[in-house]
């Protein structure tokens, strides 16, 4: 019997973390969920998507650890929390529902922190050197070369805004999760290669 039920990524932007999820998910024959969580919040509480992104851009540290881990939520969202408090609490909601049914990956959205105090989830980190970064988000994001560092930049700052407001650790600190992989050492098949056999119990 598998020791893991659930696989959580967090990554650097253009590391490839959502490439190596899909991949990891087709191996298993799991589904793979990422953009999909914030659709499910946006639809379950009426707003839209675009509003979602806007409050996960605009996050700062002023979030309460203990008020967002979904194993302590008493009852749900309220009026009375922070639009950043709202929020992380509908997300977690849902991450923790979609564990609790069904073995599943799940990209981003500092599931891993959610589900910490589960032991059948495995926490991993992607990451890459700059410059095969910067080669994927011009080669696969269409993003200029002229502007691909700044964009990395931009969007490792925003996952790192959102994991550090919603942790009691840092979004880049590798004692977070269980395994961490430089994608561009060893190429997005090879990491979902070990993540899937980890997974597996192999």
């Amino acid at each position: 019997m598998n020791k893991f039920k659930v696989i959580t990524i967090e990554r650097q932007y253009a590391s490839g973390g959502r490439i190596i999820g899909n991949l990891v998910a087709e191996k298993l024959g799991i589904p793979c969920y990422g953009r999909e969580i914030l659709e499910i919040t946006a639809k379950r509480y009426n707003i839209s998507p675009e509003s979602i992104e806007h409050i996960e851009e605009t996050t700062t540290n002023s979030l309460l650890y203990s008020l967002a881990m979904a194993s302590k939520i008493v009852s749900g969202v309220t009026d009375a929390m922070s639009p950043n408090d709202r929020l992380f609490c509908a997300e977690s909601e849902v991450i923790t529902e979609l564990a609790e049914k069904e073995r599943c990956i799940i990209i981003g959205r500092c599931a891993g922190r959610v589900l910490s105090e589960r032991d059948d989830c495995l926490s991993v980190f992607i990451y890459a050197d700059n410059e095969s970064r910067v080669k994927r988000a011009v080669e696969d994001y269409n993003i200029s070369k002229d502007e691909a560092e700044s964009v990395l930049r931009k969007f490792d700052k925003r996952r790192s805004s959102f994991y550090n407001a919603n942790s009691d650790i840092k979004w880049e600190e590798m004692s977070g999760y269980h395994i961490c992989l430089d994608s561009g050492r060893l190429g997005v098949e090879a990491c979902a290669d070990v993540i899937a056999q980890i997974y597996n119990g192999q």
